[in-house]
């Protein structure tokens, strides 16, 4: 592949796609952004979906778009004013908290809990944060037999209290139901943000569909493409479903294979049924609908398998 090439299937994969559900999950969370900041007092927001519904490109997105350019330094502290953290796993409070730490004076620190956390305090006014985005916060919040750890919401209720500033939580399905399990938690976060997997529809207002017909122009905006299959044909669509049950990770990762393929491909570069053949026999894909490779079946047998999964989808 030449680097041209590379260049856009790269500029392809890190395109971000806007389909209703996203837009909204995104305008819930800049409200929650917006409000805190307006208002002085936490009105924060929880983003809660299943792996690989993009949870942490929009944290990401917001990252960058909340980041200045210029993050300079003022003596040994970093002026920071927005910090994204993935949570790590089989964390504690006082785990987290030393992360944090590291990213902001870059060494490990020591201490209790409580002179940690005062630390952290100092710290964070110091280098300025203004937005906080915690990632993967079902590692400390909830256990490995989904009990909820009571302690660490109550740690982050009393946080978001002393600085005031919008702390973004985000976490799998796990963490759906964790605002139940503390009052003072769940007036914080009155913002639930969630993301699922697509359901299949062919109708003119269908969320998939226009999510593949975006997809599909950037594709050809962004490649030296020719004629050739389109992500929103019938059959394409249909098996990508099918391979995917709607998981918009996986489904990308589909199309960036195919796409890959395709380009590798001496000759005309025209997309084909065959590229995202080749695609699926290579990619695990466990929430698929069918046992057999869905772009060697017809549109008929595809719409049927998805007919049982979901019910008869619009037309």
């Amino acid at each position: 592949m030449t680097p041209d090439m590379a260049s856009a299937l790269h500029a392809f994969d890190k395109t971000i796609i806007f389909y209703p559900s996203f837009r909204r999950a995104f305008s819930q969370i800049q409200n929650a952004i917006e409000n805190t900041q307006t208002l002085g007092r936490p009105v924060c927001a929880l983003l809660s979906a299943p792996s690989g519904l993009g949870k942490s490109t929009l944290l990401n997105y917001f990252r960058t778009l909340h980041q200045p350019d210029d993050v300079r330094e003022d003596g040994v502290y970093t002026r920071m004013p927005v910090i994204y953290c993935e949570v790590p796993a089989q964390a504690t409070v006082k785990g987290l908290i030393t992360n944090i730490l590291r990213m902001l004076i870059n060494r490990t620190p020591g201490g209790t809990r409580e002179k940690l956390t005062h630390q952290l305090v100092t710290c964070l006014i110091t280098a300025g944060v203004k937005v906080i985005f915690l990632d993967e916060i079902q590692r400390l919040c909830v256990t490995a037999g989904e009990n909820v750890r009571v302690d660490s919401l109550a740690w982050i209720v009393s946080l978001l209290n002393t600085l005031r500033i919008p702390i973004i939580l985000s976490g799998t399905e796990e963490c759906i139901n964790i605002r139940d399990n503390n009052r003072a938690f769940a007036r914080r976060y009155p913002y639930l943000v969630e993301l699922n997997n697509f359901h299949y529809s062919e109708g003119p207002d269908s969320e998939f569909y226009s999510m593949l017909q975006k997809l599909d122009s950037s594709m050809y905006q962004l490649t030296p493409l020719g004629l050739g299959a389109h992500l929103n044909d019938r059959a394409i669509a249909s098996a990508l479903y099918v391979a995917t049950n709607g998981n918009i990770g996986t489904l990308r990762l589909i199309i960036s294979d195919a796409l890959k393929y395709c380009l590798n491909r001496n000759g005309t570069m025209s997309l084909t049924a065959n590229d995202f053949l080749i695609a699926t026999e290579y990619i695990d894909l466990p929430e698929r609908l069918s046992a057999t490779n869905p772009f060697t079946l017809s549109y008929s047998e595809l719409k049927e398998i998805i007919n049982e999964k979901d019910g008869d989808p619009d037309e």
